[in-house]
């Protein structure tokens, strides 16, 4: 780094002004899982050798070196880059170099979320439907729903069955009615639920290969995924979505256990448990784990039917077992351009 008597020293990335040496750099740091540590010993350990004749050719070599380092793959992201990964993260709609949403789907959808909306849809017909004083569809409307979609009209376990008596007994069409409100395609009008011109067009045009996109999107962006499920906010989980949906695409065409997926996500993100607050005797890896493959592997994935996921009853003291494949879906529905 000496061009005569001047000692130009390597710029620290950080934007700090001060030499890369006197400031990130830290030898005796060996935080493990700390990828700025990480990249911090990479650029000091390629710039040993090196010989700048400017404080120019210094940052040129830096800016040179991140760019390698930010399109790079990573192990820790499946073989995404970071500069791939901030795009799926900040952008996930607007990630074109990683995937795409098509508007239309090729074919009809065969999941629960296109089925309840088929079934709500017709409930409120071209007349609408008059909501309870609650705001939320009648007793009669939500048990013959679940009959049309589950043969039944009592929901619980296997040992306890209870009759629905309203709504949000029925959580699944309790969410798809939320969604489909926060999609556009259903409104409330002169006190009665009713179908929203958008709605009618894309039914009219597409059927439900129009209307699951919009359904999708919504649920991705505008309902709140810590709803109804007792884990706090956990924002990053929903924020993440696409990275979980490249995890199936790039590992999901055989039967693979759900911590298979968990252990992948949590690699990316290993911070990500700091954010759990501590619950009885149970640790934060374990409600991350919990909550990950709940609400993001079957309320989400296995919901709109881009994963098949089978998993066992819920016991106290017991974890539940999820086995997760991808379905034909989740390729017709978004176009990854990544292997």
């Amino acid at each position: 780094m000496i061009n005569g008597n001047t000692y130009h020293a390597l710029p620290c990335p950080c934007g700090s002004g001060k030499p890369f040496d006197e400031c990130c750099f830290r030898p005796n740091n060996q935080k493990a899982g700390n990828p700025m540590d990480e990249v911090m010993r990479a650029i000091h350990e390629a710039q040993q050798s090196r010989e700048f004749s400017s404080i120019k050719d210094a940052e040129q070599f830096m800016h040179e070196f991140m760019i390698q380092q930010n399109t790079a793959p990573r192990d820790e992201f499946a073989g995404l880059s970071p500069t791939e990964m901030r795009s799926i993260l900040s952008t996930p709609f607007d990630a074109g170099e990683v995937a795409t949403f098509v508007d239309v789907l090729p074919q009809e959808p065969d999941c629960p979320a296109a089925a309840l909306f088929k079934a709500l849809a017709d409930a409120i017909g071209d007349k609408g439907l008059k909501p309870t004083a609650t705001g939320n569809l009648p007793r009669n409307t939500v048990r013959e729903i679940s009959i049309a979609t589950n043969g039944t009209d009592t929901f619980g376990t296997e040992h306890s069955r209870y009759q629905l008596q309203k709504e949000a007994d029925y959580i699944d069409l309790h969410i798809t009615r939320l969604i489909a409100g926060l999609a556009g395609l259903i409104r409330k009008y002169k006190g009665r639920f009713i179908l929203t011109k958008k709605c009618r067009a894309l039914l009219d045009r597409h059927g439900m290969a129009g209307i699951w996109p919009e359904l999708f999107r919504a649920y991705a962006e505008k309902y709140n995924w810590a709803y109804s499920d007792g884990y706090g906010e956990l924002y990053f989980m929903q924020r993440s979505f696409l990275y979980t949906l490249y995890l199936l695409h790039r590992f999901g065409s055989e039967e693979r256990d759900g911590l298979f997926y968990a252990n992948a996500y949590f690699k990316a993100f290993p911070t990500f448990y700091d954010e759990i607050p501590l619950r009885y005797a149970t640790s934060s890896e374990e409600i991350a784990i919990s909550s990950y493959l709940h609400r993001v592997i079957d309320r989400f994935a296995g919901f709109f039917g881009l994963a098949h996921v089978e998993k066992t009853d819920w016991k106290f003291g017991v974890d539940r077992i999820y086995k997760v494949r991808a379905l034909p879906l989740l390729e017709d529905a978004i176009r990854f351009h990544v292997p």
